[in-house]
């Protein structure tokens, strides 16, 4: 993540996939592990299949829940997000979407986040080129969070 002198981080968000057997209790093991380390989770996608399942998390401080699932012999890689403030007005998913779509942008998945750290709800997008989708975003009038707005204290 590009960082500058006057605080500039660049509008991407890491994400933690993790790889689990599909078996009871191995998403409460995750949890309890981020938890042991004090860390918040942001925001919770699971995708499931017949023998697996991928979790994908944002939590306040990517790197050490990254080292504590690690240590706890979990399959994780991380990965960028945008975080995409959705505006408070009745349309707010749609003129994302409108957005991406005029710029030709694909979005691959989206979810939710649990929390609201500008008092906003929060759209999580990974799409097939980060950086111009922020671009168009920015462009666009919407706000994107960056790591450093993960970092404070539980807004819900």
């Amino acid at each position: 993540m590009l960082k500058t002198q006057r605080r500039y981080d660049e509008p991407a968000i890491p994400q933690l996939a993790v790889f689990l057997d599909n078996r009871v209790g191995k998403l409460r093991e995750v949890l309890r592990h981020l938890t042991a380390e004090d860390l918040l989770v942001h925001a919770i996608s699971v995708i499931d299949s017949a023998d697996h399942a991928i979790v994908r998390l944002v939590v306040d401080r990517a790197e050490a829940a990254y080292d504590a699932l690690r240590e706890a012999k979990f399959p994780v890689v991380i990965s960028e997000l945008l975080a995409i403030e959705v505006p408070g007005e009745r349309h707010g998913l749609r003129m994302i979407c409108r957005a991406l779509l005029q710029a030709e942008i694909n979005l691959h998945y989206a979810y939710p986040m649990l929390t609201r750290p500008n008092g906003f709800g929060v759209l999580l997008v990974h799409c097939d080129n980060l950086h111009t989708a922020a671009e168009t975003l920015d462009d666009s009038g919407f706000t994107l969070l960056a790591t450093a707005d993960l970092e404070g204290g539980p807004t819900f």
